[in-house]
């Protein structure tokens, strides 16, 4: 089997935007975005390339030639108002998925081989969207915040094997954390929101059924999915999948990712996500 390697290069740009399509009034935009003012973002754009490593050079692709593929792909949206400087979002609503499609298109023809792996584009540190070779969904991730107290004690060990296995997170009087949630959906844009999700509406259901039930509680003793269930990072990310179910505002459940810590971070499939999904 050849060997391959994923070579990603960092770029940001800074553009503006709004929601004030011809098709939607004021409210109807305010309900699909959140918003419909204009407003700008710092974007962050992670372009994946994926192939064999060279004998001749060390390398995917040639590092240079990247960062200038990169760079032009992105060049016309730096410091622009989309709506009105971008044909492209002059009548097609510049979302975070659009604009993710866009730079796609723009990127793929500059690698041969279908050598473009994977663009993750992000607004600011909150929302993210992605798209992958082969596939026409798109993804699209929500980052949320709790804080939460648990002991790591499973009740079929005993008091022995627990201190063994969880050595200080087995204290008695337990420990907490400030978890970072992501949760990701994917689907196929709607060509008349550019969307494939409503936002405020994925937010509201998220923190209703996750954020809001575990926030600032001690799992072990106020949660009741872990009265008898040990309170791990990976049990943690497999409830709040069962809370949210298969599918949140018309798109579907894909990953869930855990930061209990920097260092701790769990990545959850449920039934029906996962890549191959």
């Amino acid at each position: 089997m050849t060997d391959h390697a994923y070579l990603i290069r960092k770029e940001t740009f800074s553009a503006a935007h709004h929601y004030r399509m011809p098709r939607f009034t004021r409210e109807e935009a305010e309900r699909i975005y959140g918003t419909a003012a204009v407003h700008g973002h710092n974007y962050t754009l992670e372009t994946t390339v994926f192939g064999p490593v060279s004998e001749r050079t060390g390398m995917v692709e040639n590092l240079t030639v990247v960062k200038q593929v990169v760079r032009r792909a992105m060049g016309g949206l730096n410091e622009k108002l989309l709506n009105e400087e971008v044909e492209r979002f002059r009548e097609e609503p510049p979302t975070l998925e659009n604009l993710c499609a866009y730079l796609w298109e723009r990127l793929a023809p500059f690698f041969a081989e279908g050598r473009l792996f994977r663009i993750k584009l992000a607004e600011d540190e909150t929302i993210y969207a992605e798209k992958e070779r082969g596939r026409s969904e798109v993804f699209l991730t929500r980052v949320y915040h709790f804080c939460a107290a648990h002991r790591l004690h499973e009740p079929a060990l005993s008091e022995e094997e627990n201190r063994r296995i969880f050595g200080r997170c087995n204290n008695p009087n337990g420990h907490g954390h400030n978890y970072d949630l992501e949760v990701t959906v994917r689907g196929v844009v709607d060509p008349a929101t550019g969307t494939i999700v409503n936002v405020p509406e994925m937010d509201a259901l998220v923190r209703e059924r996750v954020v809001d039930y575990l926030d600032h509680t001690h799992l072990n003793l106020d949660v009741p999915e872990f009265r008898e269930l040990n309170p791990t990072a990976e049990n943690i990310a497999r409830a709040a999948w069962e809370r949210l179910g298969g599918e949140l505002g018309g798109a579907r459940l894909h990953r869930i990712r855990l930061f209990e810590s920097a260092r701790n971070i769990v990545e959850y499939h449920g039934p029906g996500g996962g890549e191959e999904g």
